[in-house]
């Protein structure tokens, strides 16, 4: 019986990878630089290969922030959000997420993807809770760093281990829906892992584990960049 749904959220309830298209956003908008589309092309393939340097990532993901206030960076989040991201959610997402609301099931949001960015996802798609990696905030500004661990592979994991022992549920009774090889220290714990439009590498180790396989898209799939 599953008790706590969770989701990661890049190419596994939407169709892109957020912080990729919030960093072509910020360039198209005038608050990066053109190169940082190059450089955002880098981190994503580093990143579909499982070798994202995280503190280098984060420097870079967050340059934006630094400096600029709550409400000045949510807003431009928003606006990427109505811009890039919502068309780009996928309806069979939205349905199974539904779904499991409606059957009183939790369902989390679980992503390194900065709560700022994915916070209108997650209100978008009513999820019972967003646990994302957390930007710093001084003084009402953010520093550009973050806030904690960036959730990623292990920590995702621990993260999720850590939501179960609040609530004294077994991770045999959660289901994680997932799409990378990111994603398989998780996949591997839980009960009910179902992965989602997997790539070659991730296909292989999904069939190699004889998990549950979905392929989700959208009919009118636009580039997001």
């Amino acid at each position: 019986m599953i008790e706590i749904a969770i989701f990661d959220m890049d190419h596994t309830v939407l169709g892109i990878d957020c912080d990729h298209s919030w960093k072509y956003f910020l360039a198209d908008e005038g608050f990066a630089p053109l190169a940082h589309r190059d450089e955002a092309d880098r981190f994503l393939d580093l990143y579909h290969k499982g070798r994202t340097p995280i503190n280098e990532f984060i420097e870079f993901q967050l340059s934006e922030f630094a400096g600029r206030s709550i409400a000045e960076i949510r807003t431009i989040a928003d606006k990427h959000f109505e811009q890039r991201v919502r068309k780009l959610i996928y309806l069979q997402a939205r349905n199974v997420i539904d779904k499991f609301n409606h059957d009183e099931i939790d369902t989390i949001l679980l992503t390194g993807t900065n709560r700022i960015i994915a916070n209108p996802i997650a209100k978008s798609l009513d999820v019972s809770r967003l646990i994302a990696t957390e930007p710093e905030i001084e003084d009402g500004y953010f520093t550009g760093r973050i806030d904690g661990p960036f959730l990623m592979k292990e920590v995702k994991f621990k993260s999720a281990k850590d939501l179960c022992s609040e609530r004294n549920i077994d991770l045999d009774r959660v289901t994680y829906f997932a799409d990378s090889i990111t994603d398989v220290p998780l996949l591997e714990k839980v009960g009910y892992p179902v992965v989602i439009n997997p790539r070659k590498d991730m296909l292989l180790i999904a069939k190699a584990n004889q998990w549950q396989i979905k392929y989700w898209h959208n009919i009118d799939m636009k580039a997001s960049t």
